[in-house]
């Protein structure tokens, strides 16, 4: 299952990058063609909306497996092993509810978005849905991915961050 998720993962980040490579393009194109030549794409400001949620929310379970979410650990670097590990189901613990939250709130928005066939204003005319669909489909494998980590550290203890570490992938 941890394999799992982390090749689904990496296989998210690899697509956020893709989609920021193909965001900078998209806007210079768009740039460009409203500065020579008048005329930019039709709902340029739409898509990069949508695409900007769907590149910020599918590695969400990568940035995890990395380590490299922002957290702030002035107090607990100074306390013992036992401290630290404690600290960190609370942690998971929080982050787990948080996720659990996010992620049933982002399935109804974005199954309401479907259902009424929900529409970005424009020319175009583009869904909503699939922009909605990845925050929950983010925040739903981040979850997957802090309840694995919570398991580990309850199965190896405070020396689960030596077993689990980013190094070894």
């Amino acid at each position: 299952m941890v394999k799992i998720v982390d090749w689904i993962s990496n296989a998210f980040a690899v697509l956020s990058m893709v989609i920021l490579i193909f965001i900078m393009l998209f806007i210079t194109v768009s740039v460009c063609g409203r500065y020579f030549l008048g005329v930019s794409i039709p709902d340029d400001i739409i898509i990069m909306q949508a695409l900007l949620v769907v590149m910020v929310f599918l590695p969400f379970a990568y940035v995890q497996r990395k380590g490299e979410h922002l957290s702030v650990s002035i107090l607990t670097d100074h306390l013992p092993a036992k401290g630290q590990y404690i600290c960190q189901l609370i942690g998971l613990f929080v982050g787990i509810s948080f996720m659990a939250i996010v992620m049933v709130a982002s399935f109804g928005d974005a199954y309401t978005a479907y259902v009424d066939e929900a529409i970005f204003e424009g020319p175009l005319e583009i869904k909503e849905w699939p922009s909605r669909g990845s925050v929950f489909v983010g925040t739903g494998l981040l979850l997957i991915k802090l309840v694995l980590d919570f398991i580990t550290a309850i199965l190896h203890g405070p020396m689960a961050d030596e077993i689990s570490s980013p190094a070894e992938y």
